[in-house]
């Protein structure tokens, strides 16, 4: 018995060693972002406007081998699009004004950084590199006449970020971060185009 206490006293005191060795930080984030789509039909992607929503996601930063690191990542980010339409008279085909319809998607994202800090007398300075799968949890736009997005597909892209963690001299480490996201894969696509999402972001967090 005493040999069998001595025994998990010694693989809990290992694993505890190991994983905070492991374990670099993990902290939160929120951000403001400004998306758009790209679409293979000429004159739909000439009437495309950025569309503004936000995000939030929690991050862990593992293993470190000379400043660099890997940082898996969860996020629930809006993207979308802005439509401009064409308005006419009941009467008339002829253009009366125009007006911007919303398409709303909103993402369950998961990015995998290989991070690269460089540090120097303000603090830090980081890259990330990530390929990026998102999921796609519900879709939604403004027309008069609302479309289905039941034909819809996750996605996978990549991203890439610049990032500061100043030297604050507080009890965790704020950061900023600017990120691009695009996408590899279509969004939707049928016989007559095909779409995909981009998005800037950019965002304030804390890492514990």
């Amino acid at each position: 018995m005493k040999r069998l206490i001595i025994f998990f006293s010694i693989l809990f005191l290992t694993t505890s060693i190991m994983v905070s060795q492991t374990i670099n930080n993990y902290g939160i984030k929120v951000g403001y972002v400004n998306s758009n789509q790209v679409y293979t039909n000429k004159d739909i992607n000439e009437s495309t406007k950025r569309k503004s929503g936000f995000s939030f996601s929690a991050f862990i930063d593992l293993f470190n081998f000379y400043g660099i690191s890997i940082s898996p990542e969860i996020k629930y980010i809006q993207k979308g699009v802005g439509l401009e339409m064409v308005l006419t008279g009941p009467d008339s085909p002829e253009p009366i004004g125009k007006r911007i319809d919303y398409v709303y998607h909103n993402y369950l994202s998961i990015p995998i950084s290989l991070v690269y800090k460089i540090s120097s007398g303000f603090g830090q300075t980081f890259i990330k590199v990530a390929p990026r799968y998102d999921i796609l949890l519900n879709s939604h736009d403004d027309f008069i006449v609302h479309s289905s997005y039941k034909d819809y597909k996750n996605s996978f892209g990549g991203t890439i970020s610049l990032g500061l963690i100043p030297k604050l001299n507080i009890g965790f480490n704020a950061f900023i971060e600017t990120s691009y996201h695009f996408d590899f894969t279509d969004v939707f696509e049928n016989q007559y185009m095909s779409i995909k999402n981009n998005a800037f972001e950019i965002s304030l967090g804390i890492m514990i």
